[in-house]
């Protein structure tokens, strides 16, 4: 029998939880930023409530949150328009990298499906940057040529992978004894729920790769770890940063197999998409996101006010390249030092890679930290859980209503949190 106590805190958690993630996945707009945080204080109240005394499996729970989602359109992300869009042209012998939408919506947009596509999207006007694993769920989820039968299949897939991504992480839990409770931080996690289930985003599929590929290496079954990651840079590109550091861990007895697990199966799954004429496409497309977007960046926000300080113009076109450089070789660096770590401390390095690359990327949205918290989990980091609680401040750019300073406070406080734990976590880090 449950105590009184011990079945208060799990009822409440269960109730905060039930109450936030439906009112973020059916009721809560973008543009509403003050129903938006208390819907996501509710679910970080709940979780925290039912992690207090409870220490059973949380997976029923969660799986129960993610099905209560299912029937769902999203209303906190509009980026599901332009999977089911890519899809449809594969359907149609129509390969998404050739033509950008608004190349094509005089001649696609005849019926109901696909103009509530092309009016729905947010990038007409640039090529597509989704990787051949994602195209291949949009082709399936595009096959049933309507919006809400789109959505339901995006998220019976990536419902899937989730699933699949906690078993993996309770194995390498149980791998190095690591406390299983610690997997209720991810997988009741407000933001993994509501990012991957809710908005459909393919950080789900991603991560399902990355950790059955690190699961697999840490067995020594190096070439079936080397498919598996293979399918996590074919999920998506960012996780590429990755491979230097693995092959350095790999050296020179084992990275043959590694690498012969990698690149044949990474360029038979390109080879459908990318080819000669298009490859330019691909390229361009990755350079516009990345030179011509800016959301809820750290640094970089820094480096552009003080562009605009000494310039008078934003200076995303030069920051942005040299930020990247900057990251580029701070990741190597990580990567260096960690080679030689035992395969439980590599997870620490991991995730200051990844975190590196968000702390001076301009763009972070907020489903990207959810790659950092669950590689954090295996670490004694706290910063990307803290992370994980605070990224909804970057919300408030979607609300009109709000005032620039006070968006500006929120960015401010998000990151002033995060970098004040980072700060604490390398100070242990420098002490071992």
């Amino acid at each position: 029998m449950l105590s009184d106590r011990k079945l208060y805190f799990k009822l409440t958690g269960i109730g905060l939880l039930t109450s936030s993630v439906l009112l973020m996945g059916y009721y809560v707009p973008r543009e509403n930023f003050t129903l938006e945080m208390g819907s996501f204080a509710l679910g970080w109240a709940g979780l925290w409530f039912f992690t207090k005394e409870n220490k059973e499996d949380s997976f029923l729970l969660g799986l129960f949150l993610r099905i209560s989602l299912f029937i769902s359109i999203p209303i906190l992300s509009d980026d599901y328009f332009r999977f089911l869009w890519d899809g449809y042209l594969t359907t149609e012998g129509i390969n998404p990298f050739d033509f950008k939408p608004n190349e094509l919506d005089s001649t696609l947009t005849n019926n109901h499906f696909t103009k509530k596509l092309f009016d729905g999207m947010n990038s007409p006007n640039y090529f597509s940057i989704y990787p051949p694993v994602n195209q291949w769920v949009f082709y399936l989820a595009a096959l049933t040529k309507s919006t809400f039968g789109g959505v339901l299949v995006l998220r019976s897939v990536i419902i899937g992978f989730e699933i699949g991504t906690y078993f993996i992480m309770k194995n390498i839990c149980d791998r190095y004894n690591i406390n299983n409770n610690k997997l209720s931080w991810f997988w009741l996690n407000p933001l993994v729920i509501i990012e991957l289930t809710g908005n459909l985003h393919a950080e789900g599929i991603l991560l399902f790769f990355l950790l059955s590929g690190l699961f697999s290496l840490s067995k020594l079954q190096d070439f079936k770890g080397g498919l598996l990651l293979s399918l996590s840079f074919c999920s998506k590109l960012f996780s590429l940063m990755f491979l230097p550091i693995l092959l350095l861990k790999a050296g020179k007895y084992r990275y043959l197999k590694l690498i012969l697990g990698i690149i044949p199966l990474f360029l038979i799954s390109f080879s459908p998409f990318l080819n000669l004429s298009n490859a330019d496409h691909y390229i361009e497309s990755l350079i516009f996101y990345f030179k011509s977007f800016e959301f809820n960046g750290s640094i970089f926000n820094v480096v552009r006010w003080i562009g605009f300080q000494l310039k008078g113009f934003d200076v995303i076109y030069i920051a942005g390249p040299i930020l990247s450089l900057i990251s580029g070789i701070i990741i190597l660096f990580v990567s260096w030092k960690y080679r030689f770590k035992n395969r439980k401390v590599i997870f620490t390095g991991l995730t200051l890679m990844i975190s590196t690359y968000l702390f001076l990327s301009p763009i972070v949205h907020p489903w990207y930290i959810i790659i950092p918290l669950a590689l954090g989990l295996f670490t004694n980091l706290r910063f990307p859980l803290i992370w994980s609680g605070f990224v909804f401040l970057s919300y408030s750019c979607y609300d009109t209503s709000l005032p620039i300073d006070f968006k500006h406070s929120m960015l401010f406080l998000e990151y002033l949190t995060v970098f004040l734990f980072l700060f604490l976590d390398l100070k242990n880090l420098f002490k071992k």
